[in-house]
């Protein structure tokens, strides 16, 4: 047990075992800021006594039925009161730097406290504080409804990043050394906050996020009407009183009401003149994106995931879908033809590259216009069943394999029948088990290396190469090294 002080108040915490490592210090259940429904985030109401920290808190309130298609997303106890962090340090002196996990979830989903996300071997093997946030998620995070303020979910992250500056030195972190990560909607966020130039980061980390999905007002003020509709109410103080149950069954019929209108994600950041200036794109199109260090990282193939939700649709309608998604990044009629046909007009190929990969390069290009660091990565590990598909990663940023059926899952339970290993040479039989913790540690060993200096670095590789607008990529898979991004002729075809 340790115990710290905080702002708010006294809290303990437990120590952690870390495999093959020094022991961490863990404080669950740690709320950063509190709110009533619909409210902008508070200071929390301080105390005396000390506050039990030892477990792991509720996740936001959500409904996973549809969105488990990855191991390691069982939720358990959920709460409204959800506005806490999950914190992992070596020590509570010192000034470490700290890495923030914001977690994804199609904004729906998710949270801090699931088991895959476990931070111990992050926070041991890269010597810093690992937090991980809640957020608001669905219409509690992001209904654009009179009297409700914009972009709640945002908002939380924003009120975390100043709660956890104002007691990093608690948790022997460093608060001018905060560095963002996150994965699919949690990348999704940071790119929404990253249209701020004022965002107080040493750094981000964005994995598999889609800075392509942000909502107008306009979309968002839609997406509230037919959630007031639902609810039989006339505006957001109707839904009050209303229990979280029925909010979930009511934005669950929402979801399917505005598919095919908006999309299967409907609750999402929208561009409020506040907390998103702007979209993504378009601050990055500007050169306006917040001035600070990235590492831009896909997997390569990205919608593999999903391949059983799209449609087999006859080439024009497939063009005339992709020219609705594809006017965002400035890809014309002719360009959505020599995209698809590069994608050999396979759509579920073709819609990741107009959803994440291309905007990735778009973004990265931006930050290399303007002469600032960052770097692109591509994560190639295969699946079972999947390819490098979607979420992917996820157990490999946290060494969390042995979480739910990960295991299986990335088809770690076999042997290679030959690897290529460092040295050239070939072995056969390798575990793919061993050559998967191995690709681990040199992605949480680039991720704190980007947080202590702000330039990701791992053997073989030592300080990764920036991003100078070719197509140069950093490979995450079976073997890790600098290659050219297989890709990269495929998405100059849009353009």
């Amino acid at each position: 047990m340790t115990s710290v002080i905080l702002d708010s108040g006294p809290i303990i915490g437990r120590t952690h075992d870390v495999p093959d490592s020094a022991s961490v210090f863990y404080f669950g259940d740690v709320p950063y800021a509190q709110a009533r429904r619909f409210g902008l985030p508070d200071r929390v109401e301080p105390w005396s006594a000390t506050r039990d920290c030892t477990r792991p808190g509720p996740l936001p309130p959500q409904r996973t039925e549809g969105l488990e298609l990855v191991p390691g997303m069982t939720v358990g106890e959920t709460d409204e009161q959800c506005l806490t962090a999950e914190v992992w340090t070596p020590s509570t002196s010192g000034t470490r730097p700290i890495l923030v996990w914001i977690p994804g979830g199609s904004f729906r989903v998710g949270g801090a406290a699931l088991a895959t996300y476990d931070g111990r071997r992050l926070a041991a093997d890269g010597d810093m504080v690992v937090v991980g946030l809640n957020y608001r998620l669905g219409l509690l995070g992001f209904l654009n409804a009179p009297g409700v303020p914009s972009n709640l979910g945002l908002r939380d992250v924003l009120a975390a990043l100043d709660w956890i500056r104002a007691n990093a030195e608690a948790f022997g972190g460093d608060p001018q050394r905060i560095v963002l990560l996150g994965e699919s909607a949690g990348a999704g966020a940071i790119y929404h906050l990253l249209t701020r130039p004022d965002l107080a980061a040493a750094g981000a980390i964005v994995f598999s996020g889609s800075p392509t999905m942000t909502q107008t007002s306009a979309t968002a003020a839609h997406v509230a009407e037919t959630v007031l509709r639902l609810a039989g109410v006339a505006s957001a103080a109707g839904l009050a009183e209303t229990s979280v149950e029925t909010l979930l069954d009511i934005q669950a019929i929402a979801v399917n009401d505005l598919a095919r209108t908006v999309g299967m994600m409907p609750f999402h950041p929208w561009v409020d003149g506040d907390v998103v200036p702007g979209s993504p794109l378009a601050a990055a199109a500007a050169d306006r994106l917040a001035a600070i260090p990235l590492v831009i990282a896909t997997t390569a193939d990205e919608m593999e995931l999903f391949r059983p939700m799209v449609p087999v649709l006859p080439r024009p309608h497939a063009v005339s879908l992709l020219g609705v998604k594809a006017a965002a990044l400035g890809v014309d009629a002719a360009g959505v033809e020599r995209g698809l046909g590069a994608c050999d007009d396979d759509l579920v190929t073709a819609i990741a590259d107009i959803d994440l990969q291309l905007p990735a390069l778009l973004i990265a290009e931006s930050h290399a216009r303007r002469g600032l660091p960052v770097w692109r990565a591509s994560f190639t590990w295969q699946s079972a069943a999947y390819r490098a598909c979607h979420a992917l990663d996820l157990p490999f940023h946290f060494g969390t394999f042995d979480v739910d059926e990960w295991s299986a899952f990335a088809a770690l339970t076999s042997a290679f029948a030959a690897l290529t290993v460092d040295d050239g040479s070939e072995r056969e039989g390798v575990s793919r088990r061993q050559v998967a913790e191995k690709l681990s540690g040199q992605m949480r060993a680039s991720w704190g290396a980007f947080a202590r200096t702000g330039v990701p670095a791992c053997e073989p590789i030592g300080d990764w190469p920036a991003f100078d607008g070719g197509s140069s990529v950093v490979e995450l898979g079976e073997v890790v090294g600098v290659v050219r991004d297989a890709g990269f002729g495929r998405l100059r075809s849009w353009r």
